[in-house]
């Protein structure tokens, strides 16, 4: 993997660091993120607030909504601290498609996660949806081999193979893997590492830590979209404006999810650890 350039103190990377460990207890878990593609839509923001809750904000990007697929595998989840790690054993390899839309909530940028696919843990046939967390287990085969330039994904809903999404891309052999430029749409989707996602009738804020993204432009093309669209019919008004692909990192800090009041305060919420491992990246 490579190791992006050390950043300076005054920034977005810094910033993240601190407002996860301005909780006490976090970061709780430390996992490995794994060749990760980012797929990115503009759509018209009229298609788009009314699925953002209160008190979250819709950020725009040159003026539209961006929306964006973001393809992981994570590995070796183990705790931050000394102690019990038993129930992190079982989570050896999770693959994940987040479909998620841009945020802020007052002066803290964020993702805002409408929903997730991922593999089964622990090799289990477990239900969707427990605790109510907006995901869905799916059939995930990544072949993300950048090495020999092709790039291909295919994510299948769980008990109807009928709805799918696909999706293929390029790389160019030997791609030098840098930050992403100031102002780009990669810039704006891909350095947030504040994760939001509506529970219930509220919404919860959870945070992650990991240097900047070091990322390479890509080529794709999507093949199916009826697993999005199924669920979300708008998404088809959304177009696709850019891909990249980025290698990971060995150790992403991981924080607990808590409760987003309405004054912006947060506060911890038990059973919160569910929500990062099913709404990162």
């Amino acid at each position: 993997m490579n190791t992006p350039a050390t950043v300076s103190e005054s920034s977005e990377s810094d910033l993240a660091k601190r407002r996860l460990l301005s909780t006490k207890g976090d970061p709780f878990v430390f996992a490995d993120w794994e060749r990760v593609l980012f797929l990115h839509f503009v759509a018209e923001p009229g298609i788009v607030k009314p699925h953002v809750p209160r008190p979250l904000e819709l950020e725009l990007h040159e003026g539209r909504a961006c929306l964006s697929l973001a393809a992981v595998t994570m590995r070796s989840f183990r705790p931050s601290r000394i102690g019990p790690s038993w129930f992190l054993k079982p989570l050896a390899r999770q693959q994940f498609l987040n479909f998620r839309t841009y945020v802020r909530c007052g002066d803290e940028p964020g993702v805002l996660f409408l929903w997730g696919w991922l593999s089964q843990p622990f090799g289990l046939r477990l239900p969707s949806g427990l605790r109510q967390l907006p995901y869905a287990f799916a059939n995930i085969e990544y072949q993300h081999d950048f090495e020999t330039g092709f790039l291909r994904g295919v994510v299948a809903a769980h008990g109807d193979s009928s709805h799918r999404f696909s999706y293929r891309a390029r790389i160019e052999l030997n791609a030098a893997f840098q930050p992403c430029l100031p102002g780009s749409l990669a810039e704006f989707a891909m350095e947030r590492c504040t994760g939001y996602f509506g529970h219930r009738n509220g919404v919860r804020r959870f945070r992650a830590w990991h240097p900047p993204w070091s990322q390479s432009p890509i080529q794709a093309a999507i093949e199916e979209d009826s697993l999005v669209t199924e669920k979300f019919p708008w998404f088809a008004q959304a177009e696709l404006a850019g891909a990249n692909f980025a290698p990971g990192f060995e150790r992403v800090w991981l924080g607990r999810a808590h409760t987003v009041t309405s004054s912006n305060a947060a506060q911890r919420d038990r059973g919160g650890v569910l929500g990062a491992f099913y709404e990162l990246p």
